[in-house]
């Protein structure tokens, strides 16, 4: 009686710590679903803002990409918004800097702070992701589609980086696919987000299919460590509910900070054009009017 007592409580036990584990890997995977297919619209998670940052570990504790994510659950529909790197931004107790700076001065809250600074918003959460972490997700799919816009040619052993892609639509490598983001031959970061946002698009396409809809641990694996969230669990997976509706919707609105080039004592800043910054953030997250086409990316 005693051995059946304790082989049922080792059951239990065993049951729940699966459970949970399941849970825990099922929830980053939502997180990362959210991300890539960018459309949350789930009402278990209410209308907010979430900063989105990517963070490339290979080349330090600087934001390679910082995004703000505004989610609109009534209506279906979510809206990004890109921030160049480059931007002259009010860091809090540091003062004027670029603003990809502030992850390597206070990581995310600081990150955090500068970005709900700049936009004059509320910006509760945050999602980080590993960037060099997304090549064996790519790998774990078996490669993505994307349209690469032209030649794309650039080896710097120090840097790390061998890219070397052709144009044309064509399936990508975890490799190729990050040379595809990283290259920075053509125009800057204004091509570099136009290209992460391409990325996201295809990326999301990838990760709803049905095949890949739990595929296999080594995905969940992936994900699971590339991860990093004050989202709780429920709003985690309340969130990827409503991003794969809303992603095969196409109610997925973008935009990029506009500006102009500046120099300070020989240090390149991209200088925001408040006026236009003001009309982005009052259509794409306050939902006061129409964007204007120039603006939508």
């Amino acid at each position: 009686m005693k051995k059946l007592l304790l082989f049922s409580i080792i059951g239990i036990l065993v049951a729940s710590t699966l459970f949970g584990f399941i849970l825990t890997v099922a929830t980053k995977f939502a997180l990362l679903d959210l991300f890539l297919t960018m459309a949350p619209t789930d009402k278990i998670m209410p209308k907010t803002n979430i900063l989105l940052v990517g963070v490339d570990n290979a080349f330090g504790h600087r934001t390679d990409t910082i995004m703000v994510l505004h989610t609109d659950p009534q209506n279906k529909v979510i809206s990004l918004i890109s921030i160049p790197r480059d931007t002259l931004a009010l860091l809090p107790d540091r003062g004027l800097d670029k603003i990809n700076h502030a992850y390597a001065y206070g990581r995310i809250e600081l990150t955090r702070k500068t970005v709900a600074n700049l936009l004059k918003i509320e910006l509760p959460y945050y999602i980080i992701i590993n960037l060099s972490g997304i090549t064996n997700v790519i790998d774990s799919l078996g490669g993505i589609t994307l349209n690469v816009e032209k030649r794309m040619y650039y080896i710097d052993h120090a840097g790390g980086l061998d890219i070397n892609l052709q144009p044309g639509w064509q399936r990508l490598n975890g490799k190729e696919a990050m040379g595809y983001l990283r290259y920075r031959r053509d125009g800057g970061d204004f091509s570099r987000i136009n290209r992460q946002q391409n990325f996201l698009r295809s990326l999301g396409d990838e990760l709803i299919k049905k095949e890949n809809i739990l595929r296999s641990p080594k995905l969940f694996f992936s994900l699971l460590s590339n991860i990093e969230t004050n989202l709780s669990s429920r709003q985690a997976l309340g969130l990827a509910l409503a991003t794969r509706t809303a992603h095969e919707l196409g109610n997925v609105k973008m935009a990029t900070l506009p500006g102009t080039d500046m120099n300070i004592d020989g240090i390149y800043y991209w200088k925001i054009d408040e006026e236009r910054l003001r009309t982005i953030v009052n259509s794409l997250v306050n939902g006061q009017g129409v964007l204007p086409a120039e603006e939508n990316y």
